[in-house]
């Protein structure tokens, strides 16, 4: 997703039982996962009447995709997910076939048996079966799948290869370690009108950029199971120190220290930042909508200590109401083979797509984590080589990381509001010199475990 907010949809979603509540289709499905006889399902997502364009497109895909099976018909449905009425539309029934959720979500909605176990299709479906291993980590238990990612980002370092460039650094061998990346920001500051590096701060995004720092330097901001706080680390501290360093020693973080998601981006875009936080799937935002040349755009791996966890994970799953028939789960597996997999097995699919998107005067090629796997995603870039206009060769090392570097989720419970009581703490230490990093984070420890207390 191109919007921080579009991504942000963490939290808890209470009990519910599903046991008793049914499904009408007419059809059924053979043990192949094929649909036999006519059968009706409900697709959630479809674009509002306010995006015409993109609503057309929509409904222009569901009448190919019915043409190609005459036996199955798509009903689009706006419906989003949404963590306040999520348990409302499945205990009433109301919930659409298929929904898109967000990674935050996945586990919790396994565990309340909330979403349909698709292991039989799945496995039946040639590009289902060839997911990525480390994003399909993200719908498993217990060797069992209960979803299908189909976008996926990591958090990762976006830097200005103009400004590396203009301050003596080398644009493609981008900072690995928080040390280099100080290193960079003075350079870049002493070399350039921008400051070598920027942070967002607020609306929740300050406290999402700390948090993922965080996992560089080996802690959580939650244990794994999402019941404890773990807020006052010294993972966290060093992140905070870090800022205050770069804040009030270096002097390399500027003087606008309330940006948003939609802040930071504009002024990174701009050339005034050369550095920060940013989803590995920015690029297109950056040169297609915020008029950054394709060449000026920097993409490296989260840096890492020696202690790091990895990286945040994002991305978004398409889910199966636990109340359909076997011949909707079918139909429905069938459908985000076509709308969302297309593309990965038939040549002519990639290159009717990359055609589009370079008459339209888009990115193709742009550089991602692959929801599929590394032999697969391989031959789709080979069918569209010669339409990709990505300098794709500058991001060699963020493209030679992402089978590598670990992917750690978000937290399992209440991120939204964990973030948000990090965004004070990070304006604190930038604003105030003085700012009591222990203090800042005990309060911020005791008000994140009551967050996650309340339920």
């Amino acid at each position: 997703m191109k919007m921080l907010a579009k991504r942000w949809m963490a939290g808890t979603v209470a009990v519910v039982t599903v046991a008793g509540l049914a499904a009408c289709a007419t059809g059924d499905a053979d043990s192949d996962g094929t649909v036999d006889g006519p059968v009706t399902i409900s697709v959630g997502g479809m674009p509002t009447t306010e995006r015409p364009e993109e609503r057309a497109f929509f409904q222009n895909r569901i009448e190919e995709f019915e043409k190609a099976n005459p036996d199955i018909t798509i009903e689009g449905e706006e419906t989003r997910y949404d963590v306040n009425t999520f348990n409302a539309l499945l205990a009433g029934g109301g919930l659409p076939t298929l929904i898109n959720v967000p990674f935050t979500e996945m586990q919790g909605l396994i565990s309340r048996q909330q979403v349909l176990d698709v292991t039989p299709y799945t496995s039946e479906s040639e590009v289902l079966s060839q997911l990525n291993p480390r994003v399909q980590e993200v719908v498993s238990s217990d060797d069992k799948i209960y979803g299908v990612p189909w976008t996926a980002y990591t958090m990762s370092l976006l830097y200005n290869r103009d400004l590396f460039a203009a301050a003596g650094l080398d644009p493609d061998a981008p900072p690995t370690t928080w040390d280099e990346v100080r290193e960079a920001a003075v350079a870049i500051t002493e070399s350039t009108d921008a400051q070598g590096f920027g942070s967002m701060t607020t609306e929740n995004a300050g406290g999402w950029a700390a948090a993922t720092m965080a996992y560089s330097f080996g802690g959580l901001v939650e244990n794994e199971e999402g019941t404890e706080a773990t807020v006052d680390t010294d993972a966290m501290r060093e992140v905070l120190e870090f800022y205050q360093t770069l804040r009030w020693e270096d002097n390399v973080f500027g003087d606008n220290f309330l940006l948003n998601y939609d802040d930071a981006s504009q002024q990174f875009a701009a050339g005034n930042i050369g550095m920060f936080l940013q989803g590995s799937d920015a690029y297109p935002r950056m040169v297609d909508s915020l008029g950054m040349t394709p060449d000026s755009v920097g993409i490296a791996p989260l840096p890492q200590e020696s202690n790091g966890l990895g990286t945040l994970a994002g991305g978004t799953v398409a889910v199966i109401t636990p109340t359909a028939t076997e011949a909707e789960a079918a139909a429905a597996i069938k459908w985000i083979e076509f709308h969302r997999f297309e593309k990965y097995s038939s040549e002519e699919a990639a290159r009717a797509e990359a055609e589009a998107g370079v008459a339209e005067g888009v990115t193709v090629g742009s550089p991602e984590s692959p929801v599929v796997d590394e032999a697969v995603y391989a031959t789709y870039l080979s069918w569209i080589d010669d339409l990709i206009n990505v300098p794709r060769e500058n991001f060699t090392v963020f493209l030679d990381s992402v089978e590598t570097l670990p992917l750690v989720p978000e937290p399992a419970t209440k991120a939204q509001e964990v973030y948000a009581l990090l965004d004070p703490v990070v304006q604190a230490v930038l604003t105030r010199e003085d700012a009591d990093i222990p203090a800042l984070l005990e309060s911020a420890q005791s008000a994140a475990q009551s967050a996650i207390d309340a339920g």
